[in-house]
Formats: C-alpha cells, structure tokens, sequence
C-alpha cells in the first residue's frame, strides 16, 4: 500500500486565502471607482478581476489530486507574479484615490515634525555629497534584487513549507502597503519639497539610477508605508534561518535598504515606522498560524494525524507543504 498523495500543506493554503482577500480588496475599490465614474477604473476592474480568477483557478487546480508538478511549480512561484501586477495596476486608481485634496504628504511631514523633531528632506543635506548618495542608491535599488536572490534560495533547499511560510510573510506585508497607499495616498519628500531642498547630488550612479527607478514607478503616490523597509526587512528576517552567505548577505542589505529612504529623502521617517508595524504584524500572522498548526499537530482527535504521518509531512511540528 503506497502512502497517500500528500495534501497542500497549512501555508500553501494560508497563501492562496490571502491572495483572494487582497485582490478581493482591490478589485472593490476598482468597482466603488468605475461607479463614480472614475477615469481609468475600468482597467482596473479588468486587471484586478483576471488575477482574483486565475488566483483562483490555480488554487483550486493544484489542491485536485494528482496535480502535475508544473503546475505546482507555477503556484509556488505564483506569488512573484502577482504582486508586481497588483502595484502597477493601481495607477488606474490614481485619479480615484488621491485626487489634489486627498493627498497626506502636509500631514506626514507635520508627524515628522512635530512628533519625531525630523525634517527629512533636509535632515541629510550637511552629509549628502555625492559618494555618500552612490552608496546608499545601491542599497536603495537592491530592493528589487532581494526578494528573487531570496525566492531562489528558498526553492533550492526544497522545503517547499519554509518557501511557502515565506511567501506567504512577504505578500502579506506588501499587500498591507499597497492597501495603505489606497488608504493614505502620499508622495513622500522627494516630491513635497520639490524646490524646497537641495536635490539628490549627481554621483557616479544616484542621478541616472535615480531617473531609471521613477520612470519605471507606475505611480508616485507609495510613500505611506515604505515597502523598502517592509520588503527589506522581512527578506533579511526570512533568510536568516537559511544560514551562509544569504544570511549576512540579506542583513546588511536589508538594514541598508531601510536607512536609504530617508538618506535619500524618499521616505518620512514616520513612513519607515510604519514599516516597521507591517514587518511586525506580518511576522506575527505567520506565528500565530504556526501555533495553530503545531496545536491540530498534537491534537490525537485531528482526522488528518495518521494520513499526515504515513506521508511524512509532520517534522518539528509543523506540516509540511507538498
């Protein structure tokens, strides 16, 4: 008698949950848009629907039994996927959610202020010369290197429960940051004190890095809360387990990425605070799931107990994924 098939572990299916509830999210505040008549809310609604349907129609085709492992391997990797498309297609918002009188840049920049003594976008200007910009521009752009250079590695140790426990922290930190930049649509100093302060110095590499990151911006309005720190961060935190060259490697990229933001005036400090209350909050939803998961684990009544031991996906108390 073969073991039987092993199911899609408790992240797997945490993943797919969270994919649905936050292109649900999206997909809502698309259709409040189209209804006010809104100038590019039809895209959105097109975008934002396809991906909650092919989300899905992935989800519920690889939990059928007998899933080919392409298939697998595309719901893995799903996530890479839809992220970046759900952060571009929210420029068919912009006209909906942060029209001229809905903007809270004054209002950031008075908590920095007020609350925190710091006027980011001339706090740096004393120590800002050229050298200093290039050095933390490469950290500022390693930000889109990390979450791939991170994936990878998470693939090739082939456990598939430490890849999908990951990924589901990741998606839902950046899916928090992208619904506050619905929520609380912001610009960020660069752009509040254009003619205010004295712009980023041309280095070797800052000017023209500079220009290639906004022009690929879909939109401008992502200050609030800095996804640079919540993506940095939670990346460096992830591959610590991981151990070796990733390990350092994500940690002085992570911290880097985070003090960038406001070295280069692209971020309130309160923006990075936020941040960090994502980072947070993302870490504790996967921890809560772990003790819920390692409670159904032990519980000698849990239907699943014996088909989960003949597949071997009880390690360390926690199941595993296929």
């Amino acid at each position: 008698m073969s073991p039987p098939e092993p199911r899609r572990g408790p992240f797997a299916r945490a993943l797919d949950a969270l994919h649905l509830v936050g292109l649900s999210f999206f997909l809502a505040a698309a259709l409040a848009a189209l209804a006010r008549g809104e100038d590019g809310a039809g895209k959105a609604v097109a975008v934002y629907g396809a991906l909650l349907a092919a989300t899905a129609v992935l989800a519920a085709a690889v939990h059928r039994e007998g899933s080919p492992p392409a298939l697998r391997g595309v719901h893995v990797g799903w996530t890479l996927v839809v992220l970046p498309v759900v952060f571009t297609a929210i420029r068919f918002l912009t006209a909906a959610v942060a029209p001229p009188g809905r903007r809270f840049d004054d209002a950031l920049a008075a908590m920095d202020r007020d609350w925190l003594g710091v006027d980011v976008a001339r706090w740096s200007e004393g120590f800002l010369t050229a050298p200093v910009a290039d050095v933390f521009m490469v950290f500022y752009a390693l930000y889109f290197l990390m979450p791939v250079a991170a994936f990878a590695a998470f693939v090739r140790t082939e456990d598939r429960a430490r890849t999908y426990r990951s990924l589901f922290v990741v998606a839902a930190g950046v899916y928090a940051c992208y619904a506050l930049y619905v929520l609380v649509p912001a610009a960020g100093p660069r752009h509040a004190y254009v003619g205010r302060s004295t712009p980023l110095p041309e280095g070797w590499i800052t000017g023209w890095t500079h220009d290639f990151i906004r022009d690929l911006e879909p939109q401008p309005f992502d200050a609030f809360p800095s996804c640079h720190v919540v993506l940095g961060l939670l990346c460096a935190i992830l591959s610590w387990p991981v151990g070796g060259w990733l390990r350092w490697t994500m940690a002085v990229a992570g911290a880097g990425t985070a003090a960038s933001t406001v070295v280069l005036r692209y971020h309130y400090l309160v923006d990075d605070l936020a941040g960090l209350v994502v980072v947070a909050a993302a870490l504790g939803g996967a921890w809560f799931l772990d003790r819920r998961i390692a409670r159904r684990a032990a519980s000698p009544s849990h239907p699943d107990r014996v088909a989960d031991l003949l597949a071997g996906e009880l390690r360390q108390g926690t199941l595993l994924d296929p």
